[in-house]
């Protein structure tokens, strides 16, 4: 029991630390001031900045516009945050992306995070979640989307049919199909997500 306390204590200490941290930098004390600039009530900022309340996602945002920093720089670890593994086009198919891409999602504080991993559509703000721990081999998904990871070439397509030493994906767009063996990897698309209309937050992770 006190080994359990002295940890919830800690956990407690760094909450909101990135958020703390910007405060002193601004050099901002007043409460009024706080509570008129980001439209959060003065009773919510001292809970914040006492470490006794965990920020969401929409007080980070309000935070960040005032203090005119990055949201990335206001989030702390108790908001999941996913790195972007892999890009997709229109097509399906997956790259790495670009040198400068180093893009990240944020999750709103109340969702735990897992070990599912996204795979981002820049133009449609979608970001498609798959499971590195789910093998296509070993599940019935036909006529579900998965990532196909292989040397030549990755793409995200929809599968026809399943056999012992092959899967058969369809592509995307333009409907052709081709076989993967067990020598590639092969993940279920667990959930697929329209950032414009969800609590998630696509972000450059410009710290």
């Amino acid at each position: 029991m006190i080994k359990k306390t002295i940890s919830n204590l800690k956990e407690i200490s760094k909450m909101n630390e990135a958020l703390i941290k910007q405060f002193k930098l601004a050099k901002v004390k007043n409460y009024d001031v706080l509570a008129k600039g980001t439209g959060i009530d003065k009773s919510t900022i001292s809970l914040h900045l006492s470490n006794k309340r965990k920020i969401s996602l929409d007080h980070a945002k309000q935070y960040s516009d005032f203090l005119n920093v990055p949201l990335i720089k206001i989030i702390d670890d108790n908001i999941s945050k996913y790195r972007v593994v892999r890009y997709v086009d229109d097509f399906g198919k997956v790259t790495a992306g670009d040198e400068d891409d180093d893009d990240i999602i944020v999750m709103p504080n109340e969702i735990e995070k897992t070990s599912d991993k996204v795979i981002y559509h820049k133009e449609q703000q979608m970001a498609y979640w798959y499971n590195p721990n789910i093998d296509c081999f070993k599940v019935n998904i036909i006529g579900k989307l998965c990532y196909v990871k292989s040397e030549n070439q990755s793409r995200i397509g929809k599968i026809v049919t399943i056999t012992k030493a092959n899967i058969v994906v369809q592509d995307l767009m333009n409907k052709e199909t081709y076989k993967i063996s067990k020598n590639n990897k092969c993940y279920p698309i667990v959930s697929i997500e329209l950032l414009e209309y969800s609590n998630s937050v696509k972000l450059e992770n410009s710290l």
